[in-house]
């Protein structure tokens, strides 16, 4: 008689998501500056507002980038010295003896 009874309950929690399901707008809002209307075979009016913050961004961010690649280079780099290729031998650099 439980398994009934849970059943129930389960069966009437669903009918009343459903029910409310339907009660909803399909409507979703974006914001006023955020939406731009469609537009076929023109470029989209952006406002001011928008391409401010995106230079703004950019530029702090290729300032953030310069300044650690100038402050701390071996974090791109590597943390050891750049090896000099001119001390390398034949050997290391795979290179047969030459056969006289």
């Amino acid at each position: 008689m439980s398994s009934l009874g849970r059943v129930v309950s389960v069966l009437r929690s669903g009918t009343y998501v459903l029910r409310q399901a339907g009660t909803k707008s399909g409507l979703r809002s974006a914001g006023s500056d955020s939406h731009v209307g469609p537009s076929y075979r023109q470029m989209p009016c952006v406002a001011k507002k928008p391409i401010f913050q995106a230079e703004l961004l950019s530029g702090f961010m290729w300032f953030w980038i310069l300044w650690h690649f100038w402050h701390t280079p071996e974090a791109v780099f590597g943390h050891f010295p750049y090896p000099d290729p001119s001390q390398w031998t034949d050997e290391e650099l795979g290179i047969p003896r030459d056969e006289e």
